[in-house]
Parts: structure tokens; C-alpha cells; sequence
């Protein structure tokens, strides 16, 4: 668990909220969401009518955005009180957001039909502290999704040698690592996503890029997606 007086997060994201849309706005950025979405969404499937969703590191709601268009009622989470004011001033339908510490929430039990966090867990100092809490508050039968910087991939080997910014406090996980920490649960699907090949070439074929490396069980993707039945 974590210690009374340890720190609920790696890095202060306070810092970088004013900010942390425009990289999305790049050109790099575009193509990083696009092949990350399309890889969670392979694993979410269809959702349900009045399908609820507790996002854990929710931050600005970007991610929140695209579980609201899948059909979700998002319920956002951030320890982060600025991120947390930038996503309640978007209009994002069927979403809201409070600031909340993901090693303690306090929502009862089985309370929601999903749980997702993207790119969240490797700034918490007690990532499975943070799963068990979210595995507490989703019903008997939903589903858990990750999103998670890959500690194999080469572009985040580079992003860990930064002088400052959030990446030089991040923990990148493993393929082997997401596993363990979701196998106690059930049997995760795990799929690496954003290949350094992709990444070189135009949105309108970096998805079938992805696809095809994905069929070679390439394991250089930036980004791990998993999903798991609970």
C-alpha cells in the first residue's frame, strides 16, 4: 500500500496542464492517437446502452472524449486539480470529472461496467494498488482496459534519457509486466500498438502498418493496450 506520506504521483502534472492538448495538435501527435485508439478500440468492442466507465488519470479528458463517442458515461479521475478544471471546461458529453487519488477511490464496489487508464499507471508509485482499486470498482463481468508506455520500445528508451518532463519520472512497462500485474484478475489480452515503423509513414496506412506488425508479434510498439474480463 501506499505510505502515509508518499507522494500519490511520480510527477506534478500541475506543471504541464495549461499544455498538454497541443501536442495532440502536431503532426505527430495526430498519428500517435490515431494508432493508439484504433488499437484500444479493437479491444473494447461494442458498448452497450448506459455503460458506465471510471477513467483513472483521466488529466485533460482527451481519452474521456473518445470513451464518451464509444457510448460510455465517463466518470473521471485525476490527482491533478488543474487537469481536473481544464476537463470539467470542455463540453465532452456524458463526462465528469473530480480530482481523486487513485490508490484510494471512493466509489463502492462494482460500481461501474468498465475501468480504463491510459497512460496513468507508470506515474504512480503503487501501480497495483491503483489496478486493485480499479478491479474493486468495476462490476463482476466488466472490463479493464490499459494504455501503457512500452518499456521495449526504442522511442521510449530515448524519452527516459530526457533532462525534464514527466518521462524522466515514468516507470515503462514491460509487455511481461502488464501481465503479471493483470493475471490474478483473469486472462488479459495484451497488444503493443505505434511500431517504430508506423510512425514513419502517412495516417492513411501507419493503421495497416500496425496491423501487419501486430500479426509478426512485434514487441517495439510505443504503446502496450490491454484488456481484460473481470
Amino acid at each position: 500500500m501506499t505510505e502515509k506520506n508518499e507522494p500519490s504521483t511520480l510527477f506534478d502534472f500541475d506543471r504541464i496542464a495549461s499544455g498538454y492538448d497541443k501536442w495532440y495538435e502536431t503532426a505527430e501527435g495526430r498519428l500517435f492517437d490515431m494508432l493508439e485508439k484504433r488499437a484500444l478500440r479493437s479491444l473494447i468492442g461494442e458498448v452497450d446502452t448506459g455503460e458506465n466507465l471510471l477513467e483513472v488519470g483521466a488529466g485533460t479528458g482527451w481519452w474521456s472524449h473518445f470513451f464518451s463517442e464509444l457510448g460510455y458515461r465517463v466518470t473521471g479521475v485525476d490527482f491533478s486539480p488543474k487537469m481536473v478544471e481544464i476537463a470539467n471546461s470542455k463540453t465532452i458529453p456524458n463526462a465528469r470529472f473530480e480530482k481523486a487519488d487513485a490508490n484510494k477511490l471512493t466509489f463502492p464496489d462494482h460500481h461501474f461496467s468498465a475501468s480504463a487508464a491510459i497512460t496513468t499507471i507508470e506515474f504512480t508509485p503503487e501501480p497495483k494498488t491503483v489496478i486493485r482499486e480499479m478491479v474493486r470498482c468495476t462490476k463482476s463481468g466488466g472490463k479493464l482496459f490499459l494504455g501503457v508506455l512500452n518499456g521495449d520500445a526504442p522511442l521510449n528508451k530515448q524519452r527516459k534519457k530526457q533532462a525534464e518532463g514527466p518521462f524522466k519520472y515514468a516507470h515503462f512497462f514491460t509487455a511481461e509486466e502488464i501481465y503479471a500485474l493483470l493475471a490474478p484478475y483473469g486472462k488479459p489480452a495484451i497488444n503493443p500498438c505505434a511500431f517504430p515503423l508506423s510512425l514513419k509513414l502517412p495516417l492513411s496506412i501507419a493503421g495497416m502498418a500496425d496491423d501487419f506488425q501486430t500479426f509478426l508479434k512485434r514487441t517495439s510498439g510505443a504503446l502496450i493496450v490491454a484488456g481484460l474480463e473481470l
